[in-house]
């Protein structure tokens, strides 16, 4: 009985037709803070802006004439100075200096009208990217012949490691939500059996793009050897920060239509940085340690034995 109810349920929910026009009260913008900082010997940027209501696409307001600073554990200041509304920039003073150091603890220093926004997050190591290779798969059910691309790379022993691992294809970032590619300890989530030994396939499969067509048929991500490349940037994070980014995953990776009935309740997704006074704000502060490299798709680079 419990199963026709549902049956009976989805039925009458699929034959409606009428457009439902939901009126949403509006929200108090609040601060949102874009503080992602890496180890790279280039220009370090921290946004602060003001959020929009849900339906409003334009830019978001930036903030201006705030005091932004990134303090080590030793005392070293590294000051954000304003480019423009809502950015605040660090330059290295040499071409070759990188920010930070592995294994520091940093805090974020912040003052908007005499009010201090702070956080603090730790800098935590990365390993090498030994090399990038791409495999060949048959395709199955009507399906197009795939190659694949992997990176490797082995995480370090001893558990606590989490990783963001970027990638970009011909110059390209892949950025949709299902293309956010997050490990910890080598494997998905902690506790898994992955710590110390090389990045699972799923982790290392996860640097090719997702893509479907018209109908809705996946698209081979590379369709044999030639002028496609691969670019991958493992980034250090804290097990915050993959917390933080699997929330992030919940809520923009949406399934849309009937599914959306039974999907996570859409919320703001839970900030490290705090107000003096207990003020919402929302967006997240991480330092991180990287580690890249990048390959062309050539014929070397197929590997044939599979594991």
């Amino acid at each position: 009985m419990k199963k026709l109810f549902i049956l009976l349920f989805a039925v009458a929910i699929l034959a409606c037709e009428d457009d439902i026009l939901v009126e949403l009260p509006e929200a108090e913008p609040v601060l949102a803070f874009d503080a992602w900082i890496y180890r790279k010997a280039e220009k370090q940027t921290i946004r602060i802006t003001r959020t929009n209501s849900y339906f409003d696409s334009s830019e978001p307001e930036g903030i201006s004439g705030a005091s932004v600073l990134v303090v080590d554990g030793s005392g070293t200041i590294y000051p954000f100075n304003e480019e423009s509304p809502g950015t605040y920039s660090w330059i290295p003073a040499n071409a070759a200096d990188s920010f930070g150091t592995v294994g520091e603890t940093y805090f974020l220093d912040v003052q908007i009208n005499g009010k201090q926004y702070g956080s603090i997050s730790k800098m935590g190591r990365v390993p090498k990217i030994d090399s990038i290779t791409w495999r060949f798969e048959e395709g199955i059910f009507g399906s197009d012949d795939s190659y694949f691309a992997e990176f490797w790379s082995r995480d370090f022993e001893g558990e606590g490691d989490a990783y963001w691992i970027k990638s970009w294809k011909n110059g390209v970032r892949l950025n949709k939500p299902q293309e956010i590619n997050l490990s910890f300890d080598g494997a998905f989530s902690p506790g898994g059996n992955a710590d110390g030994l090389t990045f699972i396939q799923p982790i290392r499969d996860g640097i090719n793009p997702f893509e479907l067509d018209d109908d809705d048929t996946f698209v081979p991500p590379f369709t044999g050897p030639g002028e496609d490349s691969i670019y991958v940037e493992i980034n250090s994070i804290t097990p915050e920060a993959w917390f933080f980014w699997n929330q992030v995953v919940i809520q923009t990776d949406r399934p849309g239509g009937f599914g959306e009935l039974f999907a996570s309740t859409l919320a703001n997704v839970e900030s490290n940085i705090e107000a003096e006074d207990d003020e919402q704000v929302v967006g997240f502060f991480c330092v991180s340690a990287v580690s890249s490299l990048g390959r062309r798709f050539t014929e070397d680079a197929i590997r044939e034995e599979q594991e």
